[in-house]
């Protein structure tokens, strides 16, 4: 069965969200050969199954577990159960999970479609963040809010996003396209959001108007806007288009 494991923000190594990703990344493929300890064995798991792993309300990680699991008490005198991992992966989830679908205990069996669901929620939100050349700085910036993808680009504020599809839909601000109505229910709600003044124009942090600043449009119209640099208008576009 699979897990959803809240980590403690009272552990070493676990001082915040940064250095627990680095945990996974780093610390336990290193230190510990890929085996997460804990205080107790987590029982109903089988070979195969996925461990998802939260901090503070967040996804920062999921593991494949191998079905292994080992006693090591010189390692550490409080947690010497250790479960074998493998594909560990990080996960760079903005979005919180609802804590009264994720309840307050450390284990969450993954059993319920509402789980299930709230999982897979904060994880579709990675992916409807798209990143383009010239909206991505090759130098690490000290101003503005950032996040790092593969390098940094300055923050996106879901609450905006979800504004702005709120006011326009979710069809193409250019062309009109529907991915819902095209792709069914595996397309409802996607749609990229454009900026119309780009974020790596901005050197400090602003507050983002919903509906002055953004705009939906599709991956097509959104590539076709960042041909060049400074990027082609909404209304450029869309003379193009006709």
């Amino acid at each position: 069965m699979n897990v959803l494991f809240r980590l403690s923000q009272n552990v070493e190594g676990f001082e915040d969200i940064e250095k627990t990703k680095d945990f996974f990344k780093n610390v336990l493929p290193k230190r510990d050969n890929d085996y997460f300890f804990h205080t107790k064995k987590i029982s109903k798991m089988n070979q195969g199954d996925t461990i998802y792993f939260a901090y503070n309300g967040y996804l920062v990680a999921k593991a494949i577990f191998e079905g292994q699991i080992i006693k090591d008490e010189k390692r550490d005198e409080k947690y010497t159960k250790g479960h074998k991992l493998s594909d560990i992966q990080i996960i760079n989830s903005s979005t919180k999970l609802d804590r009264k679908i994720i309840k307050g205990r450390d284990l969450n069996y993954i059993k319920s479609k509402e789980i299930q669901d709230e999982i897979q929620r904060a994880i579709n939100e990675i992916h409807k963040t798209i990143v383009y050349p010239d909206e991505i700085e090759k130098e690490t910036l000290s101003e503005g809010a950032k996040k790092q993808v593969v390098v940094n680009a300055y923050e996106r504020n879901p609450k905006a996003r979800e504004k702005c599809i709120k006011h326009y839909g979710t069809q193409c601000f250019i062309c009109g396209f529907d991915f819902e109505k095209n792709y069914g229910e595996m397309g409802k709600g996607f749609i990229h959001v454009h900026h119309i003044k780009p974020l790596s124009e901005i050197n400090s942090e602003y507050e983002v108007d919903p509906i002055q600043d953004l705009r939906p449009v599709c991956p097509n119209c959104h590539a076709m806007i960042h041909k060049k640099r400074p990027a082609y208008t909404i209304e450029e576009i869309q003379k193009l288009f006709s």
